[in-house]
């Protein structure tokens, strides 16, 4: 009786974890192609520059440019949404943020569809802490009924 039980136990453990690896992690650098459920998209290399058309950099900060581009390569149109893309500077619970609001159509636009087979393009600016030498662009897929599905990042260097 108790090969039978551990059996089981074992068998339905195994099941278990079998049901648990349905989302992926993907990690990319600058340049290279990354390739979700819906779209590809690629980020350039970041540069810190010194000011941009206005934008405030906070004390303490350097404003930090990109260029990502973003492929439809499903069957449907859609939204992109330019804080779809979150950028990571630490590990702290605060080094995160999404890029500046547009100002000016060399930026990616704050939201635009995307029909099937177009690319987006455009530059994203964000503030990071003066000793901050990596940059990491993350995108999240989520579910239909809004859970997690694959991560993708993109390190960048500056």
């Amino acid at each position: 009786m108790y090969k039978t039980v551990l059996c089981v136990l074992t068998l339905v453990a195994a099941l278990l974890l079998a049901g648990c690896g349905g989302a992926k992690s993907t990690r990319a650098k600058a340049d290279e192609t990354v390739h979700t459920a819906l779209f590809d998209f690629t980020c350039g290399q970041a540069e810190v520059i010194d000011s941009y058309n206005g934008i405030d950099i906070p004390e303490g900060d350097k404003l930090v440019q990109f260029h990502i581009s973003v492929t439809n390569t499903s069957d449907s149109g859609f939204l992109i949404f330019k804080d779809d893309f979150q950028l990571q500077w630490g590990d702290g619970d605060s080094d995160f943020g999404v890029g500046f609001d547009a100002v000016d159509d060399d930026m990616l636009p704050e939201v635009t569809g995307v029909s099937p087979g177009s690319t987006l393009e455009g530059n994203i600016l964000v503030a990071v802490p003066q000793d901050t030498t990596t940059l990491t662009v993350a995108y999240q897929e989520t579910y239909e009924d809004g859970s997690d599905a694959d991560a993708y990042f993109v390190d960048l260097s500056l």
